[in-house]
């Protein structure tokens, strides 16, 4: 089997993950599910290459057009309901760029010496805003509750800075870069598309309060942060599958 049969078997494999993943696997916590199908996405792109992370991408965004269509993300129905034309437009780019940009900071941070800077600045930025969210949720709960969920943020912040300073290499940091880069885009792209394009519903979702705050905290930032989280903890795997077929000489 030639290399170009590999990538091709190896994009197809990652692309039926990723749509199990998305129809499958889904957790709702606000208007939105949470995905765990960036995964595949930042395999493919750091194993593959920026043209089937970009492809893999597109797969992810097609599958959330579908979902919001038939109603299976009632979030994603009233987007399309609003424009389906900009919605679809959104789905697509926001996926595309899942696909690609990880992949090309993975070929631009790879044997780059500030590749480890650029990581521990990144899970400095998750700390800080994971406890924002902390903070935000402990408001209004009891003594106990809030003592736990302190106690399990510091644990796996604690967790998280140990298991960085023992295994992260230049190599393996570019991977992490690759992994936070992921629910960025796909996040960020989509609260850029609904400032531009879908203001009047955002008004009418954020119930008189201030749109972009509501943004940021009720519509999407706790599914970020879990995004995040998800693609932080499963970084070891990219690393392991990009390691395997480098030395098997695969790809």
């Amino acid at each position: 089997m030639d290399k170009k049969t590999r990538v091709l078997v190896f994009t197809s494999v990652l692309a039926a993950l990723v749509i199990v993943l998305q129809v499958v696997i889904t957790i709702t916590v606000s208007s939105f599910p949470i995905t765990f199908a960036l995964i595949p996405i930042v395999i493919g792109a750091v194993v593959l290459g920026m043209v089937p992370g970009t492809v893999l991408g597109l797969v992810f965004g097609v599958v959330v057009s579908i979902l919001s269509l038939t109603g299976k993300d009632p979030g994603g129905q009233m987007v399309f309901a609003a424009n389906p034309f900009l919605a679809w437009a959104v789905c697509l780019l926001k996926g595309a760029a899942a696909g690609f940009i990880p992949a090309l900071l993975y070929k631009l941070f790879k044997k780059h010496e500030q590749a480890l800077s650029i990581t521990y600045a990144f899970t400095g930025i998750f700390l800080f805003l994971g406890g924002i969210g902390v903070t935000r949720l402990i408001r209004g709960r009891g003594t106990a509750l809030s003592i736990i969920l302190v106690v399990i943020f510091a644990a796996v912040a604690g967790a998280l800075l140990f298991a960085m300073n023992k295994l992260l290499t230049s190599d393996n940091a570019a991977c992490y870069i690759a992994s936070v880069a992921a629910p960025i885009c796909n996040t960020g792209i989509f609260i850029i598309g609904m400032l531009l394009f879908f203001r009047p519903l955002l008004n009418t979702w954020a119930g008189g309060s201030d749109t972009f705050v509501y943004v940021l905290t009720g519509l999407c930032g706790v599914n970020f942060l879990l995004e995040l989280t998800a693609s932080i903890l499963a970084t070891p795997v990219v690393i392991a599958v990009s390691q395997y077929t480098s030395k098997r000489k695969l790809i």
